[in-house]
């Protein structure tokens, strides 16, 4: 594959969870150079914890993990990302575990062992081609984001949150429209610590005071983010 064409996955990340030291040093000399950002795990409890640290526009994974396997991370990451885009790789390769993948959230299966690299990366470039060129999604008043880099814009400006914030914005955003948690902002934002209520109100409400968004409060369930309307 050209080199040229690579570097269109240079504005995005990748995580990728693999417990066989070889593979996983194969996939990170294939990939790292390419990507904007490259993260790994060597089982399904790092390669969990490595996801709510960093973002992760796409997930390589095997299936056979220690302490989770694959497919219990994928459960627990869709579970706060609910679009989160997997790629499975797998020496178990029956028509089980295609099936399995698949109705787990994958968007891609490949087969062990990976002979060409170029085979990976272009199932990346495939998978990631939709948000190559995805436009801004307004949520507000002035107000867009761009998924692809986590950026907020207000007034076409780039804007920042403090760090607790942008996360609590960002798992909001992931779950637009549909209903965020108190116990999933504890998982993802604050590593399953215990937090009041009331500093988690006190966030949101700095979240929307700064950026003049609708955030609906679901009484002791959490909040949902609402579509902006025109």
């Amino acid at each position: 594959m050209h080199e040229s064409t690579l570097e269109l996955l240079n504005n995005f990340s990748v995580l990728v969870v693999e417990d066989d030291e070889l593979t996983r040093n194969m996939l990170k000399r294939g990939l790292k150079k390419y990507f904007g950002d490259f993260h790994e795990a060597k089982d399904g409890l790092e390669g969990f914890e490595v996801f709510k640290k960093n973002r992760a526009d796409i997930i390589v994974t095997d299936i056979h993990l220690p302490y989770i396997s694959g497919f219990e991370m994928i459960q627990e990451i869709l579970k706060l990302k609910p679009k989160q885009p997997f790629i499975v790789i797998t020496s178990y390769n029956t028509d089980q575990n295609i099936l399995k993948s698949i109705q787990n959230g994958a968007v891609s299966f490949l087969r062990k062992p990976l002979i060409d690299i170029q085979d990976l990366q272009t199932t990346l470039l495939l998978t990631l081609m939709p948000k190559i060129n995805q436009k801004h999604t307004n949520i507000g008043k002035g107000v867009s984001i761009d998924f692809n880099r986590e950026i907020i814009y207000k007034d076409n400006e780039p804007l920042f949150l403090s760090q607790i914030n942008n996360k609590i914005f960002w798992l909001l955003c992931y779950n637009l429209n549909m209903l965020v948690t108190y116990e999933m902002i504890e998982d993802y934002v604050y590593n399953n610590e215990s937090v009041s209520k009331y500093a988690i109100h006190m966030s949101i409400m700095r979240i929307k005071k700064r950026l003049g968004i609708n955030i609906e409060n679901v009484i002791d369930s959490g909040y949902i983010l609402k579509t902006f309307a025109n």
